[in-house]
């Protein structure tokens, strides 16, 4: 992979990790369309631009990130405060309902990894999940723009629910956790931080593994000027993309990617 490949696969997976319109199935078409799909380079590109957005998250959201480990630590401490801390500590219990949105998409992770991967080299499979992104982010359009009620622990669990699904390429993470949240008439920006903050566990954990995977297989030290482009591209842009997301979604206009996966979706079927 040539570093222009890699810093225009990179600006693709800055603008899609949070833009409601599947990272994974723009990096699957975009590889497609480059040529440069299954060189022997894929685990490591995959490990720096999923590291390259995990910190642009870090950086939009460190305060709450900072705040709420804090506060989760702090109190763990001291177990038997736990049960009123829950129900008195806004943190500690938005921490808690982010462990149990984490648990359907570790599930699905841990006990169908290889099935799951299996669906990245079918970029007909990614442009119908694209349409389906679409097809659910078009139905926030009806949202009504004040909160109706609260994240509660059934509640956190559908939103982890939808996380789960959206493991499958062409499926957005952010547009089906956060579409969720609001059809279940969550508070636009609490949806948002909802849906970011609790994935990082998740990435974390995930780039983990692709290291030791990467580490059995090695790094060509020719590459590692790719590698670095695609690191700073992706962190660049996601952080851009992910301010201007939270700026759409707070502004009600959150249906109108819903447009642009059903382009994507029907170019995809058209010519994949």
């Amino acid at each position: 992979m040539s570093i222009v490949d890699a810093v225009i696969l990179a600006i693709v997976q800055g603008l899609t990790e949070f833009l409601p319109v599947s990272s994974s199935g723009h990096l699957v078409l975009g590889r497609e369309i480059l040529g440069v799909a299954n060189q022997g380079d894929d685990v490591a590109f995959e490990v720096v631009v999923h590291f390259g957005t995990f910190l642009a998250v870090l950086m939009v959201y460190w305060q709450d990130i900072k705040a709420l480990l804090s506060t989760f630590f702090s109190t763990v401490m001291k177990p038997a405060t736990l049960p009123s801390a829950y129900q008195t500590n806004s943190k500690f219990k938005l921490s808690i309902l982010m462990i149990l949105a984490m648990i359907p998409a570790g599930i699905v992770g841990l006990f169908f990894e290889e099935e799951l991967a299996s669906l990245f080299g079918n970029p007909k499979l990614v442009a119908g999940m694209l349409i389906l992104t679409g097809l659910i982010l078009f139905f926030t359009r009806w949202v009504s723009k004040r909160a109706t009620t609260v994240l509660n622990p059934w509640r956190a669990i559908l939103i982890g629910m939808a996380q789960a699904v959206a493991i499958i390429p062409g499926v957005s993470r952010s547009g089906s956790t956060i579409s969720t949240a609001l059809l279940l008439g969550i508070d636009r920006k609490e949806a948002a931080r909802f849906s970011f903050i609790m994935v990082l566990p998740l990435i974390f954990g995930a780039l983990i593994l692709q290291l030791l995977k990467l580490n059995e297989m090695g790094i060509d030290q020719a590459g590692i000027e790719t590698l670095l482009a695609g690191l700073v591209t992706s962190f660049v842009i996601g952080w851009a993309s992910l301010k201007w997301l939270i700026g759409m979604l707070e502004r009600g206009h959150f249906h109108w990617f819903a447009y642009y996966c059903f382009a994507i979706g029907f170019i995809g079927l058209m010519y994949a």
